[in-house]
């Protein structure tokens, strides 16, 4: 099983460290598509997410979360890449 709070933290941790860095490069791999890309590497440094929800769907090992980022609703997927471990696998508008 999971906790969904766990993994919202996990989400919440790792795209607030990848604005933070300015990891355009990281961030440009987990878009989407060319829009969501601009959005993301446009962002401020000091942009966190918010309202995170709680999982909206997905398998054992994805699931699908919203969060909003500089009053935007995005998606994040999230995967399973260990027995306790997850990662952003796809941000998406």
């Amino acid at each position: 099983m999971y906790s969904g709070s766990y993994i919202s933290y996990e989400l919440n941790d790792q795209i607030n460290t990848m604005l933070e860095k300015q990891d355009h490069t990281k961030l440009t791999k987990l878009a989407a598509n060319k829009k969501t890309a601009n959005l993301l590497t446009n962002l401020s440094p000091k942009t966190k997410c918010s309202n995170t929800s709680d999982p909206q769907g997905g398998t054992r090992n994805k699931l699908a979360f919203a969060t909003n980022l500089h009053q935007k609703t995005i998606g994040v997927d999230m995967k399973k890449i260990g027995i306790l471990r997850w990662k952003v696998a796809q941000i998406y508008q």
